[in-house]
């Protein structure tokens, strides 16, 4: 079978073409290439822990032999093996193909997504074996949806028929038979390697992603992500408030600003918390979203009369498909200038493996409670599992009582996460105004909790939204540098 490649491209490489052995050697004054992941065995401060359940079908396989040299030289291609033993062959097989460097490898089939956005690599290439096809026919469409720049290439048996075709209808750009000789691998992979690498101009201008989470349910997690989405909207959307909420212009309905994601399996606190019904679910959105472009996401979508919209994950809902929840944060994010996803404290776990590597901050909400450091240390070992590094995470101690011994300092310290803000105790005046249908009125300067909510608003808009952010930055300086220093990670 004749393994040239799926997309058209010429026959052999021109006389003046650079060679591979060119290709993957840096000139003098070139850029370096990407640095490959830490060998097994060797300590790297920076490396994400290992997940602890990972599946079958895409774990990461070791090399076999002798463990590379420290100084082999690295591609900017991404390998996502299949289970030993033909995960080592491939690994093998890539080796030979590349002259003796040596390609990216996954960490787990949980952080392909992740590593795809650090590495920005020019292809990503998918093992399909008779083990691994369903997984592996999931993850390139989770690829096609969420970096559609980047080539997706398939590697296996073709005399397998099984995973030929899948690899085919799964939308690879070509699939390199490991049994066949590697003249036409080798072409497929030059031209890869000497083109301009792609960029992705959705990822220049997305909204950036605020995620809040806790360990357990009752911590105040969701009606502060209602108060920070709502002042959110309010703040991004300043001209809505001199023109007045009646005399809205006709176009003014699709502008959109703040988008609140409520996805904990037991959805719905947010969508009461703001009064704001909608039958347009986080579900529909899911199964529609080749439909949702910017106006259907205006007109169906929940909307608060701030004009904050609002997505929540129905109860008794079927679990999101691998890559959907990424792919329609990506569209969401086209359309909002900023999202803010409520985690709760019942999110799948392989949903937030999916959604937290795009957030652009994640913030733990706990309480001064012993059980709650207890169940949020738990949850901090559970994101490290995942590839979640622990420097990402900053810690929001809720219903602060200075008064109790189990400071928030104190919390911080024990958890190991940087302190981002104390919320005061308020639970009184907030559901005093829950119980009315509304939440604590953001221009209320003088309430503790607003105030505190304020800051955290304040820090996003300093950080994402300079031009809308009114006021003095000098207030929210120590929040804006522990935040920068958060993202540097």
């Amino acid at each position: 079978m004749n393994k040239d490649s799926l997309a058209p491209h010429s026959a052999g490489p021109a006389a003046e073409s650079p060679s591979l052995a060119d290709l993957l050697t840096p000139r003098p004054g070139q850029a370096k290439p990407l640095q490959q992941p830490p060998v097994q065995g060797q300590a790297d401060a920076t490396e994400r822990p290992a997940l602890r359940a990972v599946p079958p079908s895409l774990g990461p396989v070791p090399s076999a032999g002798a463990q590379a040299p420290e100084a082999m030289a690295s591609v900017p291609l991404l390998l996502v093996q299949a289970p030993q033993p033909q995960g080592a062959l491939a690994l093998v097989w890539m080796q030979r193909l590349l002259a003796g460097a040596q390609p990216h490898l996954a960490q787990s089939l949980y952080t392909v997504a992740e590593q795809v956005q650090q590495l920005q690599p020019q292809a990503v290439l998918v093992q399909f074996d008779s083990a691994n096809v369903e997984a592996a026919t999931a993850l390139v469409a989770q690829l096609q949806q969420a970096f559609p720049h980047i080539p997706r290439l398939a590697i296996g048996h073709a005399q397998d028929a099984q995973c030929l075709l899948a690899a085919l209808r799964a939308g690879v750009q070509d699939f390199l038979d490991l049994d066949a000789p590697m003249d036409a691998a080798q072409r497929v992979i030059g031209q890869l390697l000497a083109r301009p690498a792609a960029v992705d101009q959705r990822h220049a201008d997305a909204a950036p992603i605020t995620a809040l989470l806790s360990a357990r349910a009752g911590l105040g997690c969701s009606l502060l992500a209602s108060h920070l989405a709502w002042q959110l909207q309010e703040r991004l959307a300043p001209a809505r408030a001199a023109r007045g909420a009646a005399a809205q212009a006709p176009d003014d309905a699709q502008t959109l600003h703040s988008v609140l994601l409520d996805m904990g399996a037991s959805g719905g606190d947010c969508a009461i918390y703001l009064n704001t019904p909608g039958e347009f679910s986080l579900a529909d959105a899911l199964r529609q979203q080749r439909r949702l472009d910017k106006r259907m996401a205006a007109s169906a979508l929940s909307r608060h009369p701030s004009g904050l919209r609002l997505l929540t994950m129905p109860r008794h809902s079927a679990a999101p498909q691998p890559g959907e929840i990424d792919a329609l944060l990506q569209r969401l994010a086209q359309y909002f200038d900023h999202l803010v996803l409520d985690l709760g404290a019942d999110t799948p776990l392989p949903v937030m493996a999916e959604v937290l590597p795009q957030a652009d901050q994640i913030w733990l909400v706990c309480d001064q409670s012993v059980a709650s450091v207890v169940w949020s240390a738990e949850l901090l070992q559970q994101l490290q599992a995942i590839g979640i590094a622990q420097e990402r995470i900053a810690l929001i101690v809720n219903r602060h009582d200075s008064r109790l011994e189990l400071a928030a300092a104190h919390i911080a310290a024990q958890l190991q996460l940087p302190l981002l803000a104390p919320i005061p105790e308020r639970r009184r005046p907030l559901m005093q105004e829950v119980n009315r249908g509304q939440l604590l009125q953001w221009q209320r300067n003088s309430e503790p909790y607003v105030k505190a909510v304020c800051q955290l608003a304040q820090l996003l808009l300093n950080q994402h939204h300079p031009q809308q952010a009114a006021g003095p930055r000098a207030s929210a300086g120590p929040l804006q540098h522990l935040l920068q220093r958060l993202r540097g990670h």
